[in-house]
């Protein structure tokens, strides 16, 4: 791909810078359609158009492609007209919609971007270059319901502790990845959940334990067996997936948002009858007083 317009032409410029560019307009072109739009890039391209209606990424990594190649002066820019034209496309009364935030977490390499981007996009990239974490937003219909789901995928080794605590901190509930090909994959699961249950301190988070690749099924190197076995040692659901055929890759988003909205039922009831219970015994103590 060629990049023209906004960016400028790529004549006379620095061909790693151009290259790298290019790299970032081909890997964001389907993911951000207003972003698309602030480089006109794609913006005739119906394939991306109409199926990018409403859907949000947000990308440190690719605006620091983006300000290695144009100077910082114009990202700026780019990044204002990005946000404006967010603002100016939002529909009416999403900000109403229920908002269920899903975190992706397991070992690099096992699938988790593919995943997600096959539930966001219907697409199977097998050469995505993961970040330090993508975000994406997207609405959908859960039982009838319209909802957003938010989904941060973590690259899966974070440099840092507290980038990581604060990914776990920021989420409802957690899709736990390893490839059924790889067996270290499987055995990094019980870090992950232990780092979760650590942060939030509740052994009840929302929580799925998702076995990638189960089209690979002559490299398994994980019996369903054994995977049933740690998930009910945990007390969570386990299901394999296929990102490349899209086998139940809708089902482990949607389960973990039906378990995400029913804990938040829970604490709202529980909530709710904490404010009566105290609410009764004010209404007691004034009585005493009276007396």
């Amino acid at each position: 791909m060629k990049l023209s317009g906004a960016v400028g032409t790529t004549e006379g410029r620095d061909p790693i810078q151009v290259d790298r560019l290019e790299k970032w307009a081909h890997r964001n072109l389907k993911l951000n359609k207003f972003r698309c739009k602030a480089l006109h890039l794609g913006q005739n391209n119906a394939r991306h158009e109409s199926r990018l209606e409403e859907e949000l990424v947000e990308s440190n990594h690719a605006e620091k492609d983006l300000e290695s190649s144009l100077g910082a002066q114009k990202t700026n820019g780019i990044v204002d007209c990005i946000k404006r034209g967010m603002a100016a496309n939002k529909p009416k009364g999403q900000n109403s919609l229920a908002l269920h935030k899903v975190i992706m977490v397991g070992s690099g390499g096992v699938g988790k971007s593919a995943l997600t981007l096959q539930f966001m996009y219907d697409e199977f990239v097998e050469d995505y270059e993961p970040t330090k974490a993508d975000s994406y937003r997207k609405k959908v219909v859960l039982d009838g319901e319209e909802v957003q789901i938010d989904i941060l995928d973590t690259a899966g080794q974070e440099d840092y502790a507290a980038i990581r605590d604060n990914y776990f901190r920021s989420g409802e509930g957690f899709l736990c990845v390893f490839s059924i090909t790889e067996l270290e994959s499987f055995a990094a699961t019980a870090d992950f959940r232990e780092q979760i249950l650590r942060v939030k301190e509740d052994e009840n988070v929302p929580f799925l334990l998702v076995g990638n690749k189960s089209d690979l099924e002559d490299k398994r190197q994980v019996s369903v067996e054994e995977a049933k076995n740690r998930a009910d040692q945990w007390n969570v659901n386990y299901v394999e997936t296929s990102a490349k055929t899209r086998a139940n890759v809708d089902k482990v988003f949607f389960d973990l948002m039906r378990e995400i909205r029913a804990r938040k039922m829970e604490d709202s009831k529980e909530k709710n009858g904490k404010k009566k219970r105290k609410s009764l015994a004010k209404r007691i103590r004034e009585r005493c007083c009276i007396l």
